[in-house]
């Protein structure tokens, strides 16, 4: 049943440590705090209970458990997450009610696909791409560490394996493995060195093909689509990660080579960007492990103007961005190979310049052209302008020095440009503010109705003795009602997380979160059902008294109103006070 293999899932896997693969968290007493990574913040406000399994986002509202973590943060689907987490967990799942138990899924095209392709480079036949290689000083054991393989030149070798194997046509095409054409399927990479690209979790979304002999494109790589999507993934991050953690950093290089260059020579903290144009998914990537990016792009003109369009996205996002500047004509892989090339190496990595002040660098020689000053002085000017004036600060006297103005004089222009950006800057309607992961219905959750709904969850005893009519007019939140209903009405827990999972229903694991962090915090007192009932029933009496005191103010009130405002206001009088039990 689907209900067992949500209960495995979450008995075998911790979700501090999934979570912990996208969010740096640090203890905080019996919990797990960080910074949330559904909304940008500078102070940590999101909390993971390891006792609860849930996680909850004080700033944002965001929270469930670790199925609607993983189906938030990667836009999956349940069945999607539940399958992720299960393999994480070497849990085999329970096969769907009318799915072929032999069917594969995307992920299997592609596993079958990479373990044909590293064999076939091991084969007769792969002696070209072996060649090629050994003359671009990879050892046959960083074939086999990076999963390198070779797509020979021939037009359906994988198509006719993946065939035979009964793979349709249109899963095929769904990989990105093939293509289809006037005399039937073809496949997409041949006569090429391929390169596996993993996501953070280790599932293979594509692969990138390195052309070693003929014309046409030196690289091409899988196209985006069902699996793989171009800016939200970086090249070797999941082999990066642990180093980047420890190291507090990430060297983002360009391409398949230069990353796989620089874990060969002991940089095991890089990671490649398959492409200059940086994005704001790729910054947020990074930002689950460290706050500080080293961009190491080729020394050529090109390599640097991709570095600084790229920088300000990440310096944006909240990254500490260094760009390394290489000796000229070098790449990362071209130098690292140098008898002399690691010291080379950690001299640039020692010498990486702040974003805003190697941008200023590159502009150098337009800075005192009289026709080309003012255009360079805007570019640094709206460059730095994105950043918030803390970000910016630490750069402001050389920067103005640069540009031959005082500090206070670039200040004030940086207000100003900063200014033009805001919606109504220049006679614009000034948007609507909406807060981060907050609904537009509903609102927030209240955390004391919410923690009713918390204690019904854990609490068997509760469900099965509790006056459900009664409890349920405590709650004004609908939805928070539709939830404890729920819950008083299941016969197993089990199946019905299981079932609202099912059905993408993330607001119950939101409001459990919730409720939990305020069961385990101080305003609680320890009090549990106790508490949270008697809070509920004042807050109740004192509604009501609220709104017969309206009608008296406007004369409006019955004489049955005048005896219920009595008993009212007695009742409320002998209330013990929030927290307390009764």
């Amino acid at each position: 049943m689907q209900s067992d293999d949500v209960r495995q899932v979450k008995e075998r896997l911790d979700i501090v440590e999934v979570i912990g693969d996208y969010v740096r968290l640090r203890k905080a007493g019996a919990n797990f705090i960080g910074l949330c990574p559904f909304h940008e913040e500078k102070t940590p406000s999101f909390n993971v209970s390891p006792s609860r399994q849930t996680f909850h986002c004080f700033g944002c509202g965001q929270g469930g458990d670790i199925f609607t973590f993983i189906m938030e943060k990667e836009g999956l689907s349940f069945r999607e997450a539940l399958e992720t987490l299960a393999d994480r967990a070497g849990i085999r799942l329970t096969p769907l009610p009318g799915k072929d138990r032999q069917a594969r899924s995307l992920f299997d095209l592609m596993e079958r696909a990479c373990t044909l392709y590293q064999s076939l480079l091991q084969e007769a036949g792969g002696e070209a791409a072996r060649a090629y290689l050994s003359r671009r000083s990879l050892p046959p054991d960083a074939w086999k560490r990076f999963e390198l393989g070779w797509a020979p030149s021939s037009w359906d070798t994988l198509w006719n394996v993946l065939f035979q194997e009964g793979v349709r046509p249109k899963e095929a095409m769904d990989a990105g493995l093939v293509l289809e054409g006037r005399n039937g399927m073809y496949d997409r990479f041949r006569g090429r060195v391929i390169f596996p690209v993993r996501d953070i979790s280790g599932r293979l979304l594509a692969f990138g093909g390195r052309l070693i002999d003929g014309e046409g494109a030196k690289y091409i790589n899988s196209p985006e689509g069902v699996l793989y999507s171009k800016r939200r993934n970086l090249y070797l991050l999941q082999k990066a990660r642990e180093a980047a953690r420890a190291r507090e950093r990430v060297i983002l290089v360009e391409g398949y080579m230069d990353a796989i260059r620089l874990h060969l020579s002991g940089y095991q903290e890089a990671a490649a960007s398959l492409g200059t144009a940086l994005t704001e998914d790729q910054a947020m990537l990074i930002r689950r492990f460290t706050d500080r990016c080293f961009i190491c792009y080729d020394s050529d003109i090109a390599g640097q103007e991709a570095a600084i369009r790229g920088m300000y996205v990440l310096q944006k996002a909240g990254l500490d961005v260094r760009v390394v500047e290489l000796p000229k004509g070098k790449d990362p892989d071209d130098l690292l190979c140098l008898p002399d090339g690691k010291a080379l190496f950690d001299k640039a990595l020692e010498s990486a310049r702040p974003l805003v002040l190697h941008h200023v660098f590159l502009r150098a020689d337009m800075l005192r052209s009289p026709e080309k000053r003012k255009r360079a002085s805007d570019e640094i000017l709206s460059g730095i302008a994105l950043l918030s004036p803390v970000d910016a600060a630490p750069y402001v006297p050389k920067v103005a020095a640069a540009l031959g103005i005082f500090p206070h004089e670039l200040s004030t222009m940086l207000d100003e440009y900063r200014k033009r950006r805001q919606p109504g800057g220049k006679g614009e309607k000034p948007a609507e503010k909406k807060e981060t992961g907050q609904r537009d219905s509903g609102g927030r959750i209240d955390e004391i109705e919410a923690a009713l709904c918390t204690l019904l969850w854990k609490d068997d005893r509760i469900r099965r003795t509790g006056d459900e009519r009664r409890i349920l007019s405590l709650l004004n939140d609908e939805r928070l009602q539709t939830v404890a209903a729920a819950l008083f009405s299941t016969s197993s827990i089990d199946e019905l997380e299981a079932r609202w999972h099912s059905l993408g229903e993330t607001f119950p694991f939101q409001a459990i979160a919730v409720g939990g962090d305020w069961c385990d915090g101080p305003g609680s007192s320890g009090g549990g059902w106790d508490a949270v009932i008697g809070i509920l029933e004042k807050r109740k009496i004192q509604q009501e008294y609220d709104l017969i005191l309206e009608k008296l103010s406007r004369g409006e009130a019955t004489s049955a109103d005048l005896i219920r405002f009595q008993e009212v206001a007695r009742s409320l009088k002998g209330c013990e006070s929030p927290g307390k039990g009764k």
